[in-house]
């Protein structure tokens, strides 16, 4: 189970890494304005794709995948740091990025190290199917679809932006805020649905203790 919950691990991280490139590429109509309606909608694939909620939420989906604490961790800083050699290196064999995209992007880099560890914790925790730790760790990538488009200012972009970067802005922050409330929606009627499955259970074992 630890070897597949790993290779799946590197999978979903090579995953995302490269989808975040292919969405990336711009065609030349795209550039001269010839395909506006194309534009916007790659543009709102790219920002989904590339949204923090995303890539936040893969080392929480590795450290689910591994399960045992301590592996969780070093899964979550290792999916992150996969995920983004793969996003710069297929971009530079690619042409998108300068050879200097690699210093340009010691931020995320470091940023990759420092909270893909709590993360992948989060991840592990998030098992824990009945207490207030497991409820708490599987909301958090539900809460950060919700608040990053207001974090982002997704909502206010400038007038001066042209219609289709105005358009995807909305748009990736209109799918981000519905998929953040209905996926903590899910989340606490699944587990107000376990507390109550998990109530009779509980009353049956403090009676069996009594009659003891």
């Amino acid at each position: 189970m630890a070897r597949r919950g790993w290779l799946l691990v590197l999978a979903a991280s090579v995953a995302l890494g490269l989808l975040s490139v292919a969405f990336n590429v711009t065609t030349t109509a795209e550039l001269s304005g010839e395909a506006d309606t194309l534009l916007a909608v790659r543009s709102t694939v790219t920002k989904l794709v590339n949204a923090g909620a995303v890539w936040g939420g893969l080392p929480v989906l590795s450290g689910w995948l591994v399960r045992r604490r301590v592996p969780a961790a070093a899964a979550g800083m290792v999916s992150c740091l996969l995920a983004l050699v793969v996003h710069y290196g297929a971009g530079r064999l690619l042409g998108q990025f300068e050879p200097t995209v690699w210093a340009d992007n010691q931020f995320w880099i470091v940023l990759a190290v420092v909270v893909g560890g709590p993360l992948g914790l989060a991840g592990a925790t998030a098992r824990r199917r009945v207490d207030r730790q497991g409820l708490l760790a599987r909301l958090v990538v539900p809460a950060g679809a919700v608040l990053e488009p207001f974090i982002d200012g997704t909502f206010t972009m400038p007038a001066v932006m042209p219609w289709p970067g105005r358009v995807s802005s909305i748009v990736s922050g209109v799918v981000l805020l519905l998929a953040g409330t209905a996926g903590g929606a899910a989340v606490l009627v699944m587990h107000r649905r376990r507390q109550l499955a998990h109530q009779p259970h509980k009353q049956r074992c403090a009676e069996s203790a009594q009659l003891g």
